[in-house]
């Protein structure tokens, strides 16, 4: 267990982050042998669980149906029969091929090409600790089939359960400021919080973006962002970040981009965890069933470009850049009544329906010559389609031609930011290209794995991925630090 010594408590691994990434690593590690683990949280007590309880879809690869009904927790669940019955399953190569595509191809593809063959084995892993899923419901097209039971905050209690049941700690109001290596090749973490100092012979940093923090946001990314609403916790602020970076870790990854996506603008400044229904109830991802302008009365995006799971954050990063940072989505009545709407759109009391695209037009402000202009080139369009399932075979052509006309305005809602720590495979954070001995990263944390796009699910599985290496392989190097500084005790 901890010690104290000269003030210093002194564990053989500490995570500095308590989301989904840095509790597998937790987990991780006391499995692999390590018997005094600790997690720093910089979220007090009551408000725990990060950016993690705030979401519920995990992307992995999957061989047939029996797999993913495997992973549900009641075997007789009527609702297995609501699963996909696609013989093909998703691949490896479908899931690298639909990362490549979305994110760009200015990536760590070897880091990623390895988190999705591992993706398989991580969710067995996590469903031997207690992690069930559950059918989507009222999926639109594209969406991953399965989410967890419970969502993001089930994930997260599962997690701290199964960390605390193993005998790890958490420390809470604890946000490390600083990084120095120390004598017998340990880590020594200052900060703010009680805990301070820390001393560790392994050090795992899983404590997110620099997306709570305007100063950063400003410097990376542009004045506008100074002031955008978070679609997440406000406590990931950079700090282990820049600490990890003064002390001769690179970088990677995209700096001057985010996962930014369309929200509804009841979006408050940032969201807590406990709020994950609320949270899901602002998204507005069926924008391909209908089109999205600016107050211009301009589209400004392909909204049918692919499934909105794979483009709802390139929408989320464009809104930012329109007039007055907000657009309008726009459905015709046999969306509308289709039932297919997510009832967030419907309830929105921002939302407004009208008899004529004009009159919606009028009543949010909307350039109304311009709007029709670009609904009469659509309807009389034959290349834009409504996006169906994998098989373009089956999209329809979009049409906004039958009243009522639905106007949902929308903002940008950010929900973390790309740039990162570099890593290799088995998440071991470099300095001058060569892996620092005992350090290791996991989750948002780290570089070069998105660059412009995001496919949904993909932070939570490449958070269980790297987190659970960089736990096994914290847990395997101070095992034997600790050996060897014993050794040295000795030989003195």
């Amino acid at each position: 267990m901890h010690s104290r010594r000269k003030g210093q408590r002194q564990w053989q691994v500490v995570i500095v982050g308590a989301g989904n990434a840095g509790l597998c690593a937790g987990i991780a590690a006391l499995q692999a042998g390590a018997d005094s683990v600790a997690v720093l949280d910089a979220a007090p007590r009551e408000f725990r669980g990060g950016n993690s309880s705030l979401t519920r879809t995990m992307r992995f690869s999957w061989r047939d149906r029996a797999f993913l009904a495997d992973l549900m927790r009641d075997p007789d669940d009527a609702r297995i029969a609501e699963l996909p019955a696609d013989p093909a399953g998703y691949s490896d190569e479908d899931y690298l091929a639909d990362w490549l595509r979305t994110s760009g191809d200015q990536v760590d593809t070897t880091l990623i090409e390895s988190i999705i063959r591992r993706s398989t084995s991580a969710i067995t892993w996590m469903r031997g600790f207690g992690h069930r899923w559950v059918p989507r419901p009222n999926p639109l097209p594209g969406d991953f089939p399965v989410v967890f039971d419970g969502g993001g905050e089930a994930l997260q209690a599962r997690n701290f359960a199964e960390f605390e049941r193993l005998g790890g700690t958490v420390c809470y109001d604890s946000t490390a400021t600083e990084i120095e290596r120390v004598s017998g090749g340990r880590y020594l973490l200052r900060g703010t919080g009680p805990v301070f100092p820390v001393v560790c012979d392994a050090l795992v940093l899983a404590s997110g973006g620099f997306e709570g923090s305007a100063r950063m946001r400003e410097r990376h990314l542009g004045a506008q962002w100074r002031e955008v609403k978070l679609r997440g916790v406000p406590y990931n602020k950079g700090e282990p970040l820049e600490a990890a970076i003064a002390l001769g870790a690179d970088a990677a990854g995209n700096w001057q981009q985010t996962h930014t996506t369309p929200q509804g603008t009841a979006l408050p400044d940032y969201m807590m965890p406990g709020r994950m229904r609320e949270s899901h109830g602002l998204t507005r991802y069926a924008f391909p069933r209908g089109i999205v302008v600016n107050r211009d009365g301009r589209r400004f995006f392909d909204e049918s470009g692919d499934h909105s799971q794979l483009s709802y954050v390139s929408l989320g990063q464009r809104i930012l850049d329109q007039p007055g940072q907000i657009a309008f989505q726009v459905f015709d009545g046999k969306v509308v009544e289709s039932g297919k709407l997510p009832q967030g759109y419907l309830s929105d009391p921002a939302s407004v329906i009208t008899r004529t695209v004009e009159e919606g037009a009028q009543r949010l402000s909307i350039d109304a010559g311009n709007l029709a202009e670009e609904v009469r080139r659509l309807n009389s369009s034959d290349t834009e389609f409504l996006p169906a399932d994998r098989d373009d075979a089956a999209r329809t052509p979009k049409r906004l031609d039958t009243p009522p006309f639905l106007f949902v305005p929308v903002v940008c809602g950010l929900t973390f930011t790309y740039g990162g720590l570099s890593v290799s495979t088995n998440a071991e954070v470099r300095g001058d290209g060569k892996p620092i001995s005992g350090l290791y990263a996991a989750g948002v944390i780290v570089g070069g794995l998105y660059d412009q796009g995001y496919p949904g699910g993909t932070g939570l599985m490449a958070g269980a991925v790297l987190g659970r290496a960089a736990g096994t392989a914290a847990a395997n190097h101070a095992l034997k630090n600790g050996e060897r500084v014993r050794e040295l005790g000795r030989l003195a």
